[in-house]
């Protein structure tokens, strides 16, 4: 697979886990490297890369990240890496998916120390991109971090890991349907950069995703590779554009909302992935209501709307966010409060009401649809999965648009008329 990127060297294939020593030795890597794994990688594969680098003479370290409940990429977790850190270490190996390649990926880039991923479960898209989602004092943050020199992912393990974190890799991949119509609707209503060129390379990682949905459940290893290839490129798209707009929109920024609301209560309970694929429903069900309507229905719903004044703006947050209210106020700001540029954007949304509804109709697809690729998949299709009643989704609706100051269709819903939209969205 050739990625055009930075990155150096990227294997999927079964058997990628022994030719690891000869991938180092291509990207420059000769002597001595520092593993970071978890309890559970480390059995999936960190011991027998650690045997296979021995081998053939590599000096080994290790950090074994282990928890008593999940691993969570926080504080304490890329404080432990950065303690493992001694002079002569060439490289970081991150060994396993998500959280770990988030850590390291983090202290790679403050530490001006290469690293690589030897992924464990086809479980996100984040293996080639150059940022970091972390939570740091209980906000889950995107900071820039940088991406890695090579991605290894052994079909013969990552068809062997957990099949929900198969699962939520398909749901990471399904999300795309919406990031997609999200950044399209941004760029026609607020200017922001958009690359057709990227955009397709999304498409196609999507369309990976969707041909392997019915092979998945039986762990076959070429879909399970498929899945992989798929999770690599929407990577590298995101690391080709510069940062996670191409992939990641209001299910993400819905997603993101309940996993601080899991925190909040403890722990972290079901995957990215898994909300990332539910919330695709939600935010399907959003665009195909909004653009049921025609343009004349669009300009009574916004004079029916009703502005939200600041000191209603600072109540919400305070109740929702809590002690996280700061990091959301020192984010937006009171910026979508600004009743005059609401009114050019609702001008621009006016103005393109046809074209963006044409758009929407050709590329988002039908809630049906996308529950059907994800019962295929054996994926979470359901809120009851994540313990939600449909009653929560509107609080949901309403504050997860403050997470990201990215324009998506929980803006557009409010720049219309929210409370309308939302209900129809949820009776329906």
């Amino acid at each position: 697979m050739n990625d055009g990127t930075k990155i150096k060297e990227i294997e999927i294939c079964s058997g990628a886990l022994h030719d690891v020593p000869n991938i180092l030795n291509k990207v420059g890597i000769n002597s001595k490297v520092l593993i970071v794994c978890d309890k559970n990688t480390y059995e999936a594969a960190g011991l027998t890369l650690k045997n296979v680098l021995e081998d053939k003479k590599y000096d080994v370290l290790l950090c074994n990240l282990n928890r008593t409940g999940n691993l969570v990429p926080d504080e304490r977790a890329v404080g432990e890496v950065l303690i493992h850190l001694n002079d002569g270490i060439e490289a970081l190996i991150a060994v396993g998916s998500g959280t770990i390649n988030d850590v390291v990926k983090f202290v790679s880039s403050r530490a001006k120390i290469p690293y690589g991923i030897v992924a464990t479960a086809p479980s996100m898209d984040g293996y080639a991109s150059s940022v970091s989602p972390l939570i740091v004092n209980g906000f889950k943050r995107t900071y820039d971090a940088t991406y890695p020199i090579f991605i290894v992912g052994d079909t013969k393990v990552l068809k062997d890991a957990p099949y929900d974190m198969i699962a939520s890799g398909f749901g990471d991949i399904i999300g795309k349907f919406t990031s997609l119509a999200d950044w399209y609707v941004s760029n026609i209503i607020t200017g922001e950069d958009y690359s057709e060129e990227i955009a397709d390379d999304v498409k196609k990682s999507l369309y990976k995703c969707v041909d392997v949905s019915k092979s998945l459940k039986n762990k076959d290893e070429s879909a399970v590779s498929k899945l992989m290839d798929a999770l690599i490129l929407s990577g590298i798209s995101m690391l080709k554009f510069g940062n996670s707009r191409p992939a990641s929109g209001a299910e993400h920024h819905l997603s993101h909302f309940i996993e601080m609301k899991e925190l909040s209560n403890g722990e972290i309970h079901h995957s990215h992935g898994a909300k990332v694929g539910i919330m695709t429903k939600i935010a399907v069900k959003l665009y195909n209501t909004v653009f049921s309507f025609d343009r004349d229905d669009i300009i009574e719903m916004m004079k029916e709307r009703k502005s939200e004044s600041k000191d209603e703006f600072e109540c919400r947050i305070n109740r929702n966010f809590g002690k996280l209210s700061s990091e959301i106020f020192d984010d937006i700001g009171y910026y979508y409060l600004d009743e005059a540029e609401r009114r050019m954007r609702q001008d621009r949304i006016l103005d393109n009401w046809d074209t963006m509804k044409e758009w929407v109709s050709e590329n988002v697809p039908t809630v049906e649809y996308v529950d059907e690729l994800l019962n295929d998949a054996g994926a979470p299709n359901d809120v009851a999965y994540l313990e939600l009643k449909y009653d929560d989704l509107k609080d949901i609706l309403l504050n997860a648009k403050e997470v990201r100051k990215r324009y998506t269709i929980l803006r557009l819903a409010e720049d219309i008329n929210i409370e309308k939209i939302f209900d129809m969205a949820i009776k329906n």
